[in-house]
């Protein structure tokens, strides 16, 4: 889609979004693994980076380790391409967290490597992390690699860092998962994440329902969100849900997602995103 369709259709988008009938919409933007697009994935460094530059939530993954260590790193791949580190999140070891050497390398070919500022950065444990959440922003905690001590680790670093219950939400796209830490910490807020191109599960309106009002959850999140439309998340939000759509990485797909009426959205580029958003929202456009 050419540069001037895609501004037509955010602007239209965003009258709509303002019409009287809306005026109480909101969307929330949200921080995939921090502020990646300056600093590598997952860092404490991408994390405070992007809180600084005006993120009010911030999604991050977390595993637990055979050793009891609450890491944060997205899975085996990226274990290996970012940390050059062979091994499960599970397996990893607390010399392994502390040795850990960055490689700087860009999520994607096309993207800059990272500057050589950031080459000592560490792979970081919960603890971590949680120390830069600012008090009045929240962080969202998706569950990657879950155990037994899984969720006791989470509230006794919440508890470290004095962050109240409202500043995590906890995500995870397996609904047993979510359940049992809800059942074990029900002040948590939760969300259960959807990917509708998942063509195991086969997902339907009804079926993500009663998934979600089954694991207690209080927000559900869309992934390939462009299979539906407006009226599933209308449902969804009838059925008491809080709504959410992810990855939205330019302005035809915040477009898309105004359309639908979802709560947040969640972006590998949050910053870049709302500064386009900013300037197209002042425009003298016709």
């Amino acid at each position: 889609m050419n540069k001037i369709k895609v501004l037509s259709l955010f602007v239209i988008a965003f009258v709509s979004a303002c019409s009287p009938s809306k005026q109480e919409q909101k969307i929330r933007m949200h921080s995939h693994r921090g502020e990646a697009d300056f600093a590598p994935q997952n860092t404490v460094e991408a994390i405070k980076l992007a809180y600084d530059m005006g993120a009010e939530m911030i999604e991050t993954d977390f595993s637990i380790t055979k050793e009891g260590i609450m890491v944060c790193i997205h899975g085996k791949n990226e274990l290996k391409k970012f940390w050059n580190i062979d091994k499960n999140p599970q397996d990893l070891t607390a010399e392994d967290i502390k040795n850990a050497k960055n490689t700087l390398t860009p999520r994607k070919p096309n993207e800059s490597v990272y500057d050589a500022k950031y080459a000592n950065v560490k792979l970081p444990t919960i603890d971590d992390i949680f120390a830069v959440i600012p008090k009045d922003k929240r962080f969202e905690l998706e569950i990657k690699g879950y155990g037994p001590n899984f969720a006791d680790k989470v509230e006794q670093a919440r508890i470290k860092a004095g962050l109240d219950y409202w500043n995590i939400l906890v995500t995870s796209f397996d609904a047993n998962v979510i359940k049992d830490f809800k059942q074990k910490y029900p002040k948590y807020e939760t969300l259960f994440i959807v990917n509708m191109g998942d063509k195991k599960r086969n997902w339907t309106l009804e079926k993500i329902i009663a998934t979600a009002k089954d694991a207690n959850v209080e927000q559900v999140a869309i992934g390939s969100y462009r299979k539906i439309d407006k009226h599933f998340i209308s449902a969804l939000k009838k059925a008491g849900f809080k709504t959410g759509v992810w990855q939205v990485q330019d302005l035809e797909d915040l477009a898309f997602a105004a359309e639908l009426g979802v709560d947040r959205v969640c972006s590998d580029h949050a910053y870049e995103l709302r500064r386009k958003y900013k300037l197209i929202k002042n425009l003298d456009f016709k």
